[in-house]
């Protein structure tokens, strides 16, 4: 019970630094905030005239205006806040510039910390910049309703989501032991979630084929799916959902296997 709660205290502890670090640089956050509102009101701007002359039951695949409207708002509020390059950037940094080896002293998992790293971050984030977006933004998602099984999924779909992401940049930081620069990775990825993820539009617009090929890859699930629950989109059902944990465990079993083979390379002391 003891090594628990000192385990407990020790994540708790590093996730509180970054949220601290996020409320120091909150000016940036509040730029970063502005920035999401302008291109909110960009893309309702884009969606209306997608759908011009029709009315809110008119629907485009499964979605209407309305929802099509409050997927793209709370797309880019979601894209500020989870984990992305940042967090492959700041582990490939500390990997070429040896402060990896004094993390490793800490009192916790290499890759438990880092995940509370992230997880710090989001929340430090999501306070300054999602919360606000979210409530200036507020009026598109009125009227809805909640009920219990629809606040379950959406916060399975959230967690789901950002393990994915997590494990995704963490294991591009990591590459850092085998390549020279991970900038080409960190690339890749955004085009595979530009193309694959839903970032660009609802994976449910997308034509047949390439939309029931898309929720078998990782990618779809670490953007479109939280955000599909989010409006209620049919498409996202529950094999959808049960693709993305699935891919969130496999995706995690990886980063621990590639935490121990990665930190097989590390010298200290010529030990």
């Amino acid at each position: 019970m003891t090594s628990a709660r000192r385990a407990w205290q020790a994540h708790r502890a590093v996730a509180g630094v970054q949220v601290k670090l996020a409320f120091r640089y909150r000016t940036r956050a509040f730029a970063q905030g502005v920035g999401a509102l302008l291109l909110i009101g960009l893309q309702v701007a884009l969606w209306a005239a997608v759908y011009a002359g029709s009315d809110d039951s008119t629907r485009a695949g499964w979605l209407t205006l309305h929802q099509t409207t409050v997927y793209a708002a709370a797309g880019t509020v979601w894209v500020l806040c989870v984990p992305g390059l940042t967090l492959a950037r700041q582990l490939e940094t500390k990997i070429r510039d040896g402060r990896i080896v004094t993390e490793l002293l800490m009192p916790m998992g290499f890759l438990s910390q880092w995940f509370s790293t992230a997880l710090g971050r989001t929340f430090g984030v999501t306070t300054l910049v999602g919360v606000p977006a979210i409530l200036v933004a507020g009026t598109l998602l009125y009227p809805f309703s909640l009920d219990p099984g629809y606040v379950g999924r959406l916060l399975l779909t959230v967690a789901v989501a950002f393990v994915i992401l997590f494990d995704f940049s963490y294991l591009i930081g990591l590459s850092a032991f085998f390549l020279r620069r991970v900038d080409g990775l960190n690339e890749v990825r955004e085009a595979l979630l530009l193309l694959l993820g839903g970032s660009m539009m609802p994976i449910s617009l997308y034509p047949g084929p390439l939309r029931d090929a898309a929720v078998w890859t990782p990618f779809v699930h670490g953007f479109y799916t939280p955000l599909g629950t989010l409006v209620r989109d049919p498409f996202v059902d529950g094999r959808v959902i049960t693709l993305g944990a699935c891919w969130a465990v496999a995706l995690t079993v990886a980063s621990v296997v590639c935490t121990r083979i990665t930190l097989r390379r590390l010298v200290i002391a010529g030990g």
